[in-house]
C-alpha cells in the first residue's frame, strides 16, 4: 500500500511542478498511473488513486491558471483514465502471446509487449477523448469532420498543435509505465 501511496502522491506532485520547471505540455505519469494502478493497487485505489491524483494536480494547476479549480475538461480526462484503468484491467487478464519463444525469456519479453501497448493504447484513449471533447466544447472548432480532425492534428491558431501532445503522452506513458512496472515487480 506504501507503494500506492507514494506513486499517487509523486504522480501529482510530478505533474502540478511542470509548469515551473519546464518540459513538454502533457508530460506526466497519470496515464501510466491509472493503467498500472488497475493491475497493481487494491481496490478500490486501483481507479480511485489515479483519479485523485488528476483531481487534485488539476485543481492545483487550474489555480495557477486562473482557471475555475474543476473544469468539463478534468472531467473528460477523468472519464479517460477511467477507461485506461478499465484497459489496465483488461490487459493484464489478456498477455499478449508470442509463440515462437519458450521459457522465461517468453513471459518476460510478453509481459513487457503487453504493458508497452497498453501505454500505446492509453495515449490515444486520452488523446483521443480528450481532444474530440474540446472539439465538441469548444466554440473555435467547426462541428464538422473537418473541425474535429483539426482538434486532433493542428489544434486552434494561438496554441501548440495538438499532435505534439500526443507526441509527449506516448514519450510519457511509455516511460513511466516502464518505471512503474519495473519498481513494482523489481520491488
Amino acid at each position: 500500500m506504501r507503494w500506492a501511496i507514494l506513486l499517487i502522491v509523486g504522480a501529482a506532485l510530478f505533474r502540478c511542478l511542470r509548469p515551473w520547471v519546464g518540459g513538454p505540455e502533457n508530460f506526466a505519469p497519470l496515464a501510466a498511473l491509472a493503467l498500472c494502478g488497475a493491475v497493481y493497487f487494491q481496490k478500490p485505489w486501483n481507479w480511485a488513486g489515479p483519479l485523485l491524483a488528476l483531481l487534485i494536480s488539476d485543481a492545483i494547476l487550474n489555480h495557477h491558471y486562473g482557471q475555475p479549480l474543476l473544469t468539463m475538461n478534468t472531467m473528460a480526462a477523468a472519464g479517460s483514465y477511467l477507461l485506461i484503468a478499465a484497459l489496465g484491467r483488461w490487459v493484464s487478464g489478456h498477455p499478449v502471446w508470442v509463440t515462437w519463444l519458450g521459457g522465461a525469456l517468453a513471459s518476460s519479453l510478453v509481459s513487457w509487449v503487453t504493458w508497452l501497448g497498453g501505454a500505446l493504447a492509453a495515449s490515444l484513449i486520452f488523446y483521443l477523448l480528450t481532444n474530440s471533447f474540446s472539439w465538441w466544447t469548444n466554440v473555435g472548432y467547426d462541428k464538422s469532420p473537418a473541425g474535429w480532425w483539426q482538434a486532433l492534428s493542428v489544434g486552434l491558431p494561438g496554441f501548440p498543435p495538438t499532435w505534439t501532445f500526443l507526441r509527449a503522452s506516448v514519450i510519457s506513458d511509455l516511460l513511466f509505465t516502464a518505471i512503474f512496472v519495473a519498481g513494482i515487480e523489481w520491488y
